[in-house]
Formats: C-alpha cells, structure tokens, sequence
C-alpha cells in the first residue's frame, strides 16, 4: 500500500507509544536539513559532520517508520510526509526553546556563556580591545564572539545577542540602537591621491564591496558620485578592504573609526558619505538574564566611550 502522508503513516500504532520511543534529539538534526537543504550546510549550522546528521536522520525515520527525505544524486528532497513533520517538529522546537528562554531568565548566576553575532570589523576593531575589562568585570562570563555576515536567528538561539549593522526587521525581539557609524574615503599616505587630498573618480583606482552588499547606502553613494570608477579590487571584508588601502591598491569607503586610527591612511575631502546605523537585538525572554545584561551593560559603555570616533566627531 503506498504512503499517503504523515498522520496516515503513524495511524497503526498509538501515538503514547510512538512517542515513548522517539529520541527528540533527532528533530533538531531533522529540522537542520529540512531547512538547509544540504548536509554540509545542516552539519556547519549544528556543528558537527556531515555523517552525524544523516545517522540521527536516518534514526528518526526508523523511530516513525517513515521516509522524510528522498536521496538521489542531486541531493536529499522532502518527501510530503517530511513536509508534514517539518511543520510539526518547528511547532516542538518553539515550545522547547521557549522553555529555555523561560529558565535562563531565571538563572540569576553572573556565570556562563553569552554568545554574541556581529560584523568582523566590529568583533576584532571594537569589541575585543574591550575584552579586558569586561573580563576583569565579570570572571565568570564566558564570551563566545561569532563574526559573520549573515544573519542569526536569535529565536532558535543561534545567538543570545546581536551588534548589527542597519535596522533590523526581526520580529519577535528587542531592538535599540546603539549609534551611527561614520565612513570616509580613505587612500594611502605617500599615493597620489593623498598628495593631492581629493579623489579622482575618473583615475584613481577604487576598492569595492562585493555584488551581494552592491546595494548597502555607501556604495550607492559611490556610484552616484564616480559611475565610471575603475575598480580594482572587492571583498566582502573590510579588514580586507583596508589592508588593501595601506598597500596602495586602491581608494577604500571605511569607517571612521578604523581609518582615522590608521597612521598608514589619509582621509580625502569628498562628499560626506551615509552613515550606517548599528544596532542590538536580544530576546525579550532574556534581556533581564544577568549574563546578558552584564554584557549590554559593557556593549554601552564601550559604545558611549567610543562614540566620538565611531560618528566620526573626533578621534
């Protein structure tokens, strides 16, 4: 007889007993696929290989008696009974982690791990020369800094806190911003264009972003002003966009911050460039928690200290 769905497929047996049987650990590396699409992509998310997902995979479907994925050379595809469990199982996984949300708000020990997501730049130029006093602070506190570009789930706890560049859209969570971030246009010292102290957008050549941050307001600025700019170099990191900058490479958009502090650079007299908003996201669930109101607490006062470099009103 052929498979019609989910609720049919669990029909012989009663659902006590299915359930008695079922390790509920296996849904989250089911959900991981289900969402991913691909094993590697499920096993970096999780953090483990590629062959401890497909094992835990596999165990569910024996627990359920049910086939969730179809495997074939391109790939691992839904089956619609998988369709149907994935619905239910992010069901689970909301109450789950609702419920720890629920009993790390009452966890009032100033001890423990606050994972943090934020931009590279902003993890390795502003957020870890602070490490010291938030260390000398709180002892206890674990800090586990992700620098990424993309965009944790704060829900599912991809993350306890978020720095993020530009107004977040997430629902669900508490957001305040935390201060604008001045950019300038930056060339090496001894180039031309630092001889001369203004670009040239028809000669010098100019450092760019990749095509997936082409549309972020600084570099709309810069086709505005320089449409036929010769590019020479992109990347997706800035860092990597200001060592460039010292090399000669070419003229780089950095924050103030960062290159105002850099000996190795001068500032160009050009049109004033947008600014970037940064902001933080926590869960409402556990903004109050210690932990993590021990690191807001440490993230504002380093922003207020460094507030005249980052709006770029002083050094």
């Amino acid at each position: 007889m052929a498979r019609t769905g989910l609720k049919a497929q669990l029909s012989p047996a009663p659902a006590q007993e299915r359930a008695g049987g079922l390790d509920w650990g296996h849904l989250r590396f089911f959900l991981a696929m289900a969402r991913t699409g691909s094993l590697s992509r499920a096993a970096r998310q999780l953090r483990v290989d590629r062959n401890t997902v497909a094992r835990r995979v596999a165990a569910l479907e024996a627990e359920l008696g049910l086939d969730l994925f179809e495997r074939g050379p391109q790939g691992w595809t839904r089956t619609p009974g998988g369709d149907e469990l994935a619905e239910l199982a992010g069901h689970v996984e909301d109450d789950v982690l609702a419920l720890a949300r629920h009993a790390d708000a009452r966890d009032r020990a100033l001890t423990g791990t606050v994972r943090l997501t934020t931009a590279t730049h902003l993890a390795v130029q502003l957020l870890v020369p602070a490490l010291p006093l938030l260390r000398q602070r709180h002892p206890g506190l674990v800090l586990e800094l992700v620098a990424d570009q993309r965009n944790f789930d704060l829900t599912r706890r991809e993350a306890d806190l978020a720095v993020r560049m530009g107004r977040p859209r997430d629902s669900g969570l508490v957001t305040r911003r935390l201060t604008e971030l001045a950019y300038g246009l930056y060339a090496a010292e001894g180039s031309a264009a630092a001889e001369r102290g203004r670009p040239d957008f028809s000669r010098d050549p100019f450092l760019g972003v990749d095509e997936a941050l082409s549309g972020i307001p600084q570099e709309r600025w810069l086709a505005r002003l320089g449409p036929e700019r010769p590019v020479v170099f992109r990347s997706n990191s800035t860092a990597a966009l200001q060592g460039a900058a010292r090399q000669g490479v070419g003229l780089a958009l950095l924050p103030r911050y960062m290159g105002d502090a850099d000996p190795a650079l001068r500032r160009l007299e050009s049109a004033e460039p947008p600014t970037y908003e940064v902001w933080l996201l926590v869960h409402r669930d556990l903004r109050r928690t210690p932990r993590v109101r021990a690191v807001i607490e440490w993230l504002d006062e380093l922003v207020a200290r460094m507030q005249p470099a980052l709006t770029g009103r002083g050094r």
